[in-house]
């Protein structure tokens, strides 16, 4: 699957980062930190952190400003802000096998799962899950705006919180989730 549909991902969203000045200056990643130090209680400002698709970079540094040590992925480096290009980096396709294993205590997941196609979005969280003990996902439940800018919708996952909610028990432990309208935010673990 080298050259398939991750490759055509990858390019897609190379294109975004160099097409859309302003595709930085909205950031969910960094939004969602204080709900996920909320949902993580005790813990707050303990451990590993994965940001997965974190993009910009921003919420990797709202997360590093909070305590945790973050390690940031996506499928490109393209749109980091200069500042996050200090965190260590990796290129990875969520939804193939994790270069790690049970290496972070969590994996912070915003704005990301509802860019992924449909028949990966779980795939991408049973991945992450191996990755750490519990993953933090917030998701988009409306279409796009930006993608008129590249002839194509980016967000190819747009379901209710109930589709999010119900696909998520299959395969992991919700410990929170949250309809918040527009978005839907879990927090689940590994059974």
């Amino acid at each position: 699957m080298k050259h398939g549909i991750a490759t055509k991902e990858r390019e897609l969203y190379s294109s975004v980062w160099q097409s859309i000045d302003c595709y930085a200056d909205r950031s969910p990643g960094e939004a969602y930190v204080p709900m996920f130090l909320q949902m993580i209680g005790d813990d707050r400002g303990k451990g590993k952190v994965l940001d997965a698709g974190c993009g910009s970079g921003k919420g990797a540094l709202a997360l590093k400003a909070a305590g945790l040590d973050v390690t940031m992925c996506d499928l490109t480096n393209e749109g980091l802000v200069p500042e996050a290009r200090s965190l260590p980096f990796h290129e990875v396709v969520l939804w193939r096998r994790s270069p790690w294993t049970s290496w972070f205590d969590y994996a912070y997941c915003c704005d990301v799962l509802e860019h992924v196609p449909t028949q990966f979005t779980m795939l991408a969280v049973e991945q992450l899950l191996w990755t750490a003990h519990r993953v933090f996902i917030a998701v988009s439940n409306v279409q796009d705006l930006n993608g008129v800018w590249v002839g194509q919708s980016l967000h190819q996952t747009v379901q209710p919180f109930t589709w999010w909610r119900d696909n998520l028990r299959e395969i992991a432990k919700v410990v929170d989730a949250r309809d918040l309208h527009e978005t839907s935010a879990f927090l689940v673990e590994r059974r």
